[in-house]
C-alpha cells in the first residue's frame, strides 16, 4: 500500500515537473508578445546609453520585435535600477547595469530600493571600460607629477555621478596623490566633458569610450588610465601605477533583467546579447578604444559582480563616502 502511494505521489510530481516545463517552453516560445525596452539608469550620451543603443538593433532583429531605449536617470542610477527590480519578470523590461548603480552605488547607501546581486536576473556582459583622468590644457600638465608639483589648491573634477566609480576613483586618486581634488558630480560623463571643455572645471574622471574622441583630437590632455596595463589604443598615455600611484578600476557594464525571469528567456537573451557584441560593427566600437568583453553570462556573471564590489567595499569604506 505505502508503495503504491509513494509511486502515485511520485507520477504526481513528475506530471506537475512535466506541466511547469511545458509551461516555461510555451512562455519563451511566446515572448515577447511587445516591445522591449532596456532601461538605462543614466542620462542620455553617456556609456551606458551608448552600449544600449549599439545592442538595440540587433535584439529588434532577432527577437522580431521593437526593442526600445528609455533613459530614467536619477540618484547614480539608483532610481532607474529600482525601477527595473520591481518590473514583472517577463523578458519585456530589461536594464543596461553598470558599475555605478550595481556595484559602487548599493555600498554607499543602503536604501537603494534593491539587492544588485540577488535583485537582478544577470544576463551576459557586454563590456569594461577604464577611466581617464583628463585636463583642460589651461592646467598645463600633461603627467599626474607636473599636476602634483603645481600645488593648486582645490581643483574641481567631475564625475559621471555621485556614487558612481568615476566618484570613487576620485577620492582615491587624491588620497594616494595629495592632490587636492574637489568633486563635481555630473549627470553623465559626457556633462563633465562639455564643462571642461568650457573652463569651467580643471579635470574630469572620465571613461575612455566619453574621452577619447576629444584625446584623440588633442582638445584635452590626459594625465593617467586606471587600469593596469597601457590601452593599447592610447599607448603614450601611462597608468597611474606606472606614475607610482596604485589606482586600478574599470566601469562594467551588462544586461540583467527583473528577478526572476524565465530560464529560457534568460538563455535566449544572454546568448543574443553575446552574440551581438562580436558584430563586426559593435566590435569595432569597442576595439576603437581597446574596451573589454570577457564571455559572462548567468551564474559566471553574478560571480563577477559580487566579487568587484568585494573589491570595493574595503575602500569606499575607507574612504568615507557618504550619500548626497
Amino acid at each position: 500500500m505505502r508503495h503504491s502511494i509513494a509511486r502515485r505521489i511520485g507520477a504526481g510530481l513528475a506530471g506537475v515537473g512535466a506541466l511547469l516545463a511545458a509551461s516555461a517552453v510555451a512562455q519563451a516560445q511566446s515572448w515577447p508578445s511587445k516591445p522591449v525596452r532596456i532601461v538605462v539608469a543614466l542620462a542620455p550620451g553617456g556609456t551606458a546609453d551608448v552600449f544600449a543603443r549599439l545592442l538595440a538593433p540587433g535584439l529588434t532583429s532577432a527577437l522580431k520585435q521593437q526593442v526600445l531605449i528609455e533613459n530614467r536617470p536619477g540618484s547614480a542610477g539608483t532610481i532607474g535600477s529600482a525601477y527595473v527590480a520591481s518590473a514583472a519578470p517577463d523578458g519585456h523590461t530589461l536594464l543596461m547595469c553598470g558599475s555605478g548603480p550595481q556595484i559602487t552605488a548599493p555600498i554607499i547607501n543602503k536604501t537603494v530600493g534593491y539587492d544588485p546581486i540577488t535583485g537582478f536576473t544577470h544576463l551576459a556582459m557586454v563590456a569594461g571600460d577604464g577611466y581617464m583622468l583628463v585636463a583642460n590644457p589651461s592646467l598645463g600638465a600633461k603627467t599626474l607629477a607636473q599636476l602634483e608639483a603645481a600645488g593648486r589648491a582645490s581643483i574641481n573634477t567631475g564625475s559621471p555621478g555621485s556614487g558612481s566609480l568615476g566618484h570613487l576613483l576620485i577620492e582615491h586618486t587624491k588620497r594616494r596623490t595629495g592632490i587636492d581634488l574637489a568633486h563635481v558630480p555630473y549627470k553623465s560623463g559626457n556633462d563633465g566633458l562639455k564643462e571642461l571643455l568650457g573652463g569651467h572645471i580643471g579635470l574630469v574622471m572620465s571613461p575612455v569610450i566619453s574621452a577619447s574622441a576629444m584625446v584623440s583630437a588633442g582638445r584635452i590632455v590626459p594625465l593617467g588610465i586606471t587600469t593596469a596595463e597601457r590601452n593599447p589604443a592610447f599607448p603614450n598615455v601611462p597608468t597611474f601605477r606606472e606614475q607610482g600611484h596604485d589606482v586600478i578600476g574599470l566601469t562594467w557594464f551588462w544586461v540583467c533583467g527583473p528577478k526572476g525571469l524565465p530560464a529560457a528567456v534568460a538563455q535566449r537573451l544572454a546568448t543574443e546579447v553575446r552574440r551581438i557584441v562580436k558584430v563586426p560593427a559593435v566590435k569595432k566600437v569597442l576595439d576603437r578604444d581597446a574596451l573589454v568583453s570577457p564571455d559572462l553570462t548567468g551564474d559566471a556573471l553574478m560571480r563577477f559582480i559580487a566579487a568587484d564590489i568585494a573589491q570595493w567595499r574595503p575602500l569606499i569604506g575607507e574612504i568615507g563616502i557618504k550619500v548626497q
